[in-house]
This record gives structure tokens, sequence and C-alpha cells, in this order.
């Protein structure tokens, strides 16, 4: 395989991009599944981070990384476990969903299964997902507290004025450097507003740092432990993830693989999917939500990069991080999760922007009651709902606003039932 520099370049923009989902990823489990888990959650993102940008690179030989997904990541952790069903069986949802989705994609049913999703209701997913983690960025840089009594948002009695200050401070940065840096750079803001906040920790709320210490932080309390049988209870959600995985993953390559501008571009397509079905359900093995390719590599895309070798670089640059988990180990939890809202409004709000620019409401305006059905689920702080309700509602706008009712949108609107009746809430 040739070494270009555009390669070279790529794959050192792409380690760039994709180094604040490193840190944001395990502390959005962690504030679900229990934070004595974050250190073993920070060490297998990057272990998965590194063998599935490598696999990409070797396989499917295209400059794309892979790492733990946003969005999935929270709705695991708070619809799930958050919710009640035990860390390991929940794992063991993710597993399935991604043997599933392996077994289609080598079948060659993937396309079929994508098509047959609405464009709409993904795109309404997509708003649920984003407005839940603002919601989170907010509560996470002590915008608001939930009220003891009534679970409502509320202010708190201890509303650190600084704090605030510096996290609306680095929100602004963030969107004046994505503005003036040069487009294959852009997310490069993330990075440099957790690291800005790190830095400005010590003068915010007056603490010091521990001592740099290296080493690998043991991740054998979430390794191997997911209950493969108890993850046939809630079939379901397997069904759930897998659909989900199906239109995050659709969109992505997508965006990425048409500027390659490829003579054999189904061919990759399929072989990055492979990687994505294996990606999940290793990743499910050794502690992890979803895994799959971020949107993040277009960084690479615009550098020049058009091969593996980007990736495979991408990969080499990761594996230092692994020698850091301890130290980030040793920060307080509530620090990491200030240190990284920023970040996570910045990732919610691009990703509400893209979403309601694609959404749309003159041909059918029906797509206002499928984002309203989304609120109860996102001020319930469970995307569950906010991914359900939206199903339910497909069918009712379909007879109101065509007097028919299509095929596919009723299978929806009925496993949306199914899948609301099951839930243990």
């Amino acid at each position: 395989m040739n070494i270009s520099k555009q390669d070279v370049l790529g794959g050192l923009v792409n380690a760039a991009l994709l180094m604040y989902a490193l840190i944001l990823s395990p502390t959005i489990i962690a504030g679900g599944v229990g934070v004595e888990f974050f250190g073993a959650l920070m060490t297998t993102t990057i272990i998965v981070t590194i063998i599935f940008t490598l696999a990409n690179g070797i396989y499917a030989n295209v400059p794309f990384a892979q790492s733990v997904y946003m969005g999935e990541n929270a709705f695991f952790a708070f619809s799930l476990v958050g919710a009640g069903i035990p860390f390991a069986t929940a794992l063991g949802i993710v597993f399935w969903a991604g043997v599933l989705f392996l077994i289609i994609s080598i079948s060659g049913l993937r396309k079929r299964f994508g098509q047959a999703i609405p464009k709409n209701l993904s795109l309404i997913w997509g708003f649920a997902v984003a407005v839940f983690l603002l919601y989170l960025a907010f509560f996470d840089a002590g915008l608001f507290k939930a009220n003891a009594v009534s679970g409502m948002p509320t202010l708190p009695a201890d509303y650190k004025t600084l704090s605030v200050i510096a996290f609306f401070f680095l929100v602004i940065l963030i969107a004046f450097l994505y503005k003036k840096l040069p487009e294959a750079i852009k997310g490069l803001a993330i990075l440099a507003s957790i690291i800005l906040a790190l830095i400005m920790a010590p003068a915010v709320f007056n603490i010091s740092y521990p001592a740099l210490n290296f080493g690998i932080e043991d991740p054998s309390k979430i390794v191997f432990i997911l209950n493969f049988a108890d993850a046939f209870n809630y079939i379901h959600l397997i069904i759930i993830f897998l659909l989900i995985e199906l239109v995050d993953v659709t969109g992505t390559l997508k965006a990425l693989v048409t500027p390659l501008r490829l003579e054999n571009e189904e061919e990759v397509i399929n072989k990055v999917m492979h990687v994505e079905g294996v990606s999940t359900a290793v990743g499910a093995l050794i502690g992890q939500p979803t895994v799959g390719t971020y949107i993040e590599s277009a960084g690479a895309l615009a550098a020049g990069a058009r091969t593996g070798m980007a990736s495979i670089i991408t990969a080499i640059v990761f594996i230092p991080l692994l020698f850091l988990t301890p130290f980030f180990s040793q920060l307080p939890f509530w620090l990491l999760t200030w240190a990284t809202a920023p970040a996570l409004a910045a990732v919610s709000g691009f990703i509400l922007v893209k979403v309601l620019q694609e959404i749309d409401f003159k041909e059918d305006p029906g797509n206002v009651f499928l984002i309203l059905s989304t609120f109860p689920g996102i001020f319930a702080g469970n995307l569950l709902m906010a991914f359900v309700l939206p199903m339910i509602t497909l069918a009712g706008l379909d007879y109101f606003t065509e007097k028919k009712i299509s095929s596919v949108n009723l299978i929806i609107s009925l496993f949306g039932l199914v899948t609301l009746a099951l839930y243990h809430y």
C-alpha cells in the first residue's frame, strides 16, 4: 500500500477530529451506567477505535475512522441501563443487533432495509438525539438540575456563575473557530474546547490536578460481562438498535463514499458495512454500545486522503492515548462532565441544524407532529420513547393526510406499539 502525503495528513486530521469522542463518549455512558466504570469505558473506547479504524483501512481500504456512536451511547446509557435493564443485558442487546447487522450486510439485504425506513422518520430520530444531547449538555454544565420532588428542571441553589460564564464562553469559542477554520479541520474546534476547559478548570473551581500518571486503566470490570441469553427478552430493543444503526451508517457512508468517486462504490460500502457489524458485536463484548464510522472522516477526505493508509495512521496516533487513561480516571467525574459539556452542546447543535435543514415542512407539514411526538420522551430523559412515539404516529399521519396507510408505515407503527407495550417503566 503506497503512502502519500495526502493520506498522512488525512490520517492526522482524522485523529485530531475524532479525539474529542474518546473523552466525551465514556463520559456520556458512565453518566448512565455508573461513574465507577469511566476508566474501563475510556480504555475500551480507545481500543475499539484503534482496532476498527485499522479494519476500515486494511479490509475496506478507506480513510474512515470508527468509534462509539454519539446518540446511540446516550440511548444505551439512559434509556436502557438507566431505565433498569442490567448493564450486561443491555450489552447483549447491542451484541445481537450487531450480529443481525452483519448478516443483513453479508446477505445483500442492507440496501432494502435502509430504503424501507422512511426518510422523515430517520430525520426525526436525528432531531430527538440532538435535542436530548443538548439537554444533557446543559445539565452537565450546571445550568439546571432536576427538582427532587417534581423531577422538572430547576435552577440550582448553588448557581456557580463563573462556571456558567465559562461554559457559554467555550460554546461561543467553538462557533467562532468552526466558522474561521478551514473545512478540513473545523472539527478541531470541539477538541479545542475540551482542552481549554481542562486548562480553565483550576481557576474556575479552585482545584488542582493530580500528578500525571501513565499506564492503562484496567477494563476487566466491563469486558466479557454481557448476558447473551437475557437479551432475547428484549427482541424489540434489538430491532430498534438495528434500525438506528442502519439509519446512521447509511447516511454517513453515502456522505463519505460519494466524494471518492469509486467505480466499485457498492463493494466498498459493503466492506465498511461488514466492519460495522463486527465492530458493534465486538464492542459489546468489551463493554461498548454501537460502534461505527464517524462523519468526521470527511476531514480526511478534505485533506486529500483517498486510501486506507490514512485510517492506519489515525489508529496508530490513538495508541499513546491508552496510557493517559489513569490520569483522566483520577479526575472528579463532575469535572469531566463540565469540561465536555460545551463539546456536547456543539456536537448536538451541529446535528440539530443539519437535521432541521433537511426536514421538509412545506411539502409534508405532518413532520411537525412527528417532531412534537418526540417531546414526551425527551422531557422524560428517555430516548427510546422519543424514537417509538414518532413510529406510532406515522400510520395516523398517513391516514389523515393521504386517506390511506402505506404498508411500511403500518408495520413500523405496529412495531412501535409493541415496543411501547413491552417497555419496562
